[in-house]
């Protein structure tokens, strides 16, 4: 029984060691997807900004303005879209400067959950051995194993404790 419960806890170990060796692929590919939709969107902005530029001084939003105050509902409406895209794209721009700064933490702390969705999407695993992946699978697959250690443990004492019970109450 011991052997068996030495092969689980190895088992629990591998597991977090392949696991763990993920954590700087994932990130790395957040960063690359982060760092192509700023791409895309500095592209969509860029006409508008060219705009402003030219007739507003570089001021986007008088630009923003402009359009909305032409009595059009449909360039009014254009506006809005306009304003969004800045938006988005001044939001990214901060995430890709976050990340930048701090990978890991920004990548488990970000809300930028539909970039990490697509991520997840397309990601394949992948055996990079750096010293992050290194570390990332040693670091999880020790808390991996301890925590499979403490649920064996718990589920042990349950089971025993329940037993002394039914065989108490049977005396």
């Amino acid at each position: 029984m011991s052997k068996f419960l030495d092969y689980i806890r190895l088992s629990f170990f591998a597991c977090g060691l392949l696991l763990g060796v993920q954590i700087p692929a994932f990130v790395t590919d957040f960063g690359q997807a982060l760092n192509a939709q700023l791409i895309e969107a500095n592209n969509a902005i860029s006409p508008f900004k060219n705009d402003a530029k030219k007739y507003f001084k570089n001021d986007l939003n008088k630009l923003i303005k402009h359009y909305k105050n032409l009595g059009d509902d449909i360039v009014g409406k254009g506006a809005e879209h306009i304003s969004m895209l800045n938006m988005r794209q001044q939001s990214l721009e901060s995430a890709v400067k976050q990340f930048e700064q701090s990978p890991y933490i920004f990548t488990l702390t970000s809300n930028l959950n539909d970039i990490k969705q697509q991520v997840w999407q397309r990601f394949e695993g992948q055996i990079i051995l750096k010293r992050d992946s290194i570390i990332a699978a040693v670091i999880s697959a020790i808390i991996i194993a301890v925590l499979a250690e403490l649920f064996g443990f718990l589920f042990m004492l349950g089971l025993t404790r329940g037993y002394n019970k039914l065989f108490a109450a049977n005396e």
